[in-house]
């Protein structure tokens, strides 16, 4: 039985995942859609899952009573312990284009038996069964899990293949190329701080390693933390509510002379980014700020409630606070507008925390949108999706927890 399917089996995944997601890998662009979609999640966030399950464990936390080595995994940016088996991962991208197709390995690694390889392309027409891995023998292996995300002409996927060699060479297949790539063994270290310099606060430590490349700086980023889920690091296009926000948006990189440079679209877009890439030449005297963490509190939700479905026209007020956690969740009222019931709603965050989104249960679809009155939301349910009646809650908040993480890269 797979390692990883052990544990995938037992996670909670959102429900009904968009099969199609449109979100660009290099044009990012965030949307807010009133239609009867659910939040947009990026399919690549059950990748994350699926690799949190092979035993990393500097993903979500890295317990600090742990002695034994770690190893670093380039391209996913985690540490795995000694105890599940040596790693092999590939150390660079490597990038194949042929006419105006590009296909890039951005990472992969190798436990056991079990090989999984992210890849980044603006291959057209592609089926996930069409991704292929041929072994040292020349045998030609079929993809047994994938996720995919895509958006504009690029798209990215993440496949899991079963292995039968021992090796350490392979090739991706995709149409008519064949792109060869190899996994080495892994850097190993007794602490996870010895992996780059480093900064904590609010009960997070952040690492991050710099490595410069010809046209700029590449920081990837590691975390750890006794009681925190972190989620994401800043960046603006990662947050679904940023115009509303009264803060810095996104990490950035200070030099000497108190310049700002922040970061282009990280190769990771998605949950968890963590390769970002700045338009700076390394230089001595260079601070990473992070102005915030994401976290997320997936156990947490309010106690449902019920609604009468108002008449056409009618403005019912609701005047209910639901405790969410150290949050809460204000409903205001509730109308009926065309083919559309509408509930005014506000986020009550705190001073440290800020809620960037949540799930709403209990109701098939909905969207959601600014209000017109300042600091509320309206939440959109189509009427034929409802009786009399309707109930709801509010669960799995993600928030902005404010800090100071400044990291010299010296």
């Amino acid at each position: 039985m797979s390692r990883l399917k052990d544990n995938f089996d037992q996670i909670p995944i959102p429900d009904e995942l968009d099969k199609a997601i449109e979100m660009g890998l290099r044009k990012a662009e965030v949307e807010l859609r009133r239609k009867r979609n659910k939040r947009l999640i990026s399919l690549a966030a059950s990748f994350v899952i699926l690799i949190g399950s092979m035993g990393l464990i500097g993903f979500d936390r890295v317990e600090a009573a742990i002695r034994r080595a770690l190893q670093y995994i380039p391209g996913y940016n985690v540490v795995v312990d000694t105890e599940k088996g040596e790693v092999l991962a590939l150390q660079e991208p490597v990038l194949y284009e042929e006419d105006e197709v590009y296909v890039e390995i951005k990472a992969a690694s190798k436990l056991g038996k079990e090989l999984l390889i992210s890849i980044e392309s603006n291959y057209k027409n592609i089926k996930n069964t069409e991704v292929l891995i041929k072994d040292m023998d020349g045998n030609i292996i079929s993809t047994t899990r994938w996720d995919r995300a895509g958006g504009g002409e690029y798209w990215q996927g993440n496949y899991h293949f079963e292995v039968t060699d021992e090796g350490n060479s392979y090739s991706l297949i995709l149409g008519q190329m064949e792109i060869p790539f190899s996994l080495e063994k892994t850097l190993k270290v007794d602490d996870f701080l010895q992996l780059g310099e480093h900064a904590s606060d609010k009960g997070v430590t952040i690492v991050a390693i710099k490595k410069p490349l010809e046209d700029g700086l590449k920081i990837s980023l590691l975390h750890q933390s006794q009681d925190k889920l972190v989620e994401d690091y800043p960046f603006e296009q990662n947050l679904w509510m940023a115009r509303f926000y009264d803060i810095e948006k996104s990490m950035y990189i200070e030099d000497r002379e108190g310049n700002k440079y922040y970061p282009n679209i990280p190769s990771s877009f998605g949950n968890l980014m963590s390769d970002f890439y700045f338009d700076l030449a390394d230089q001595e005297g260079l601070k990473l700020i992070l102005p915030y963490v994401k976290v997320r509190y997936p156990e947490l939700k309010t106690d449902k409630i019920k609604i009468r479905t108002p008449e056409d026209g009618e403005l019912m007020t609701l005047d209910k606070e639901l405790p969410l956690g150290p949050f809460s969740i204000y409903l205001a009222d509730a109308r009926a507008e065309g083919e559309e019931i509408i509930v005014k709603f506000k986020i009550n965050s705190t001073q440290d925390e800020i809620i960037d989104s949540l799930y709403i249960r209990g109701i098939d679809g909905y969207g959601i949108g600014p209000s017109e009155e300042e600091g509320f939301m309206d939440l959109f349910i189509s009427k034929k999706d409802v009786g009399r009646t309707f109930k709801l809650y509010f669960t799995s908040p993600t928030a902005i927890l404010k800090g100071n993480w400044i990291i010299d890269l010296d």
